[in-house]
């Protein structure tokens, strides 16, 4: 009988976890309930780490507390458990709850890169320069052991992002650039798939950096360099479009853009950088019809969040189309109503 039921338990799970891994979470939370029902001890563990998991993704947030708590305390061992804890704690603004669940899961693998990660992202809630310092060290530890981010699906350039973003909201600009240039300078690794790649991207990044701080000839600087570094780096001809915009060197903005969107024809970032030039100038007719195509186009064929970390995009970007068109009609529809009452007032 007890095989009967180990049975039952990993044909459940199994396939609890391919519906989670097709993203059909719904089904997944009743493939992890079923697996509930015969599952003891590690097996248990599993399916409420696994419904947890699946309930954070719905924003079900205080059911995903409860079963991943229950999994931890089956299972205080258990790295990937306490991360999602965290994590939960984290999105219910249980900041020190977040830091807890992190701490006790390093205690159980002290260099796995996403619990530093996620650690980092705490202390940048109250601890900015601590936060500043544990950025650097998950990109070092990402930097030394490439296989383990890889293992893990950690994406590795998200330091650097945080670190950039970091710096930018506590005018830790000049120190981050400063870094980035000790990175970008280090030697070619001998091996392949080593390092090199940092070099071009911490040099967007600091080019981003100096973007969003005022500092646009350092960010044109910047970006040539990251171009220069691996010339197939085409985030950075977007970033320079947006840099040139902003010095209202429009041909240069269009040239650098233009460069971007022959590989990225049908991408909503390509319509935004052109709809900016457009709002910069201003070229009020041009602006609305971009943007407003941009907001269609969107609609689907929407970006992946993490393909936006080189771009220079804020993170209203969209949102910022949509008011600029809201204003432009209401601008309009002012001067209409102002030309009606003139007319009237001359009959």
């Amino acid at each position: 009988m007890d095989f009967l039921r180990r049975w039952l338990v990993s044909r459940d799970l199994k396939r609890a976890r391919a519906l989670e891994g097709e993203g059909y979470l719904e089904q997944a939370l009743g493939a992890y309930e079923e697996a509930l029902e015969h599952a003891v001890e590690k097996e248990r563990a599993q399916a409420l780490r696994g419904y947890g998991a699946c309930a954070l993704r719905l924003g079900r947030l205080a059911s995903a507390r409860e079963q991943l708590a229950r999994a931890v305390q089956l299972a205080p061992t258990d790295a990937d458990a306490w991360l999602l804890l965290g994590r939960t704690n984290l999105e219910l603004r249980d900041v020190t709850g977040a830091e807890e669940a992190f701490h006790e899961g390093l205690k159980h693998a002290p260099d796995r890169v996403d619990l530093l990660q996620a650690q980092a992202e705490v202390y940048a809630v109250k601890f900015p320069r601590a936060a500043f310092e544990a950025g650097k060290r998950v990109l070092e530890r990402v930097l030394a052991n490439p296989g383990e981010a890889a293992r893990l699906g950690f994406p590795r350039e998200l330091p650097v992002v945080f670190l950039r973003n970091l710096a930018v909201e506590q005018r830790f600009v000049d120190e981050t650039a400063a870094y980035f240039d000790e990175l970008a300078a280090r030697p070619r690794p001998s091996t392949p798939g080593g390092t090199d790649w940092i070099r071009a991207v911490v040099l967007n990044a600091k080019g981003l950096l100096f973007a969003n701080s005022g500092k646009l000839d350092e960010a044109v600087k910047a970006y040539l360099d990251a171009l220069t570094a691996d010339p197939e780096f085409d985030a950075a001809h977007f970033n320079l479009g947006l840099a040139h915009a902003r010095r209202r060197d429009f041909e240069a903005a269009k040239a650098s853009l233009s460069v971007w969107a022959k590989r990225h024809p049908s991408e909503a970032v390509t319509t935004y950088g052109f709809g900016f030039i457009a709002e910069t100038k201003p070229d009020v007719a041009e602006m609305i019809r971009l943007y407003s195509f941009l907001l269609e186009r969107l609609k689907s064929n929407p970006p992946a969040p993490q393909s936006l970390g080189r771009l220079d995009v804020a993170r209203g970007w969209a949102k910022h189309a949509e008011t600029v068109l809201e204003h432009a009609r209401k601008h309009r529809e002012e001067g209409h109503e102002e030309e009606e009452d003139a007319g009237a007032r001359g009959g």
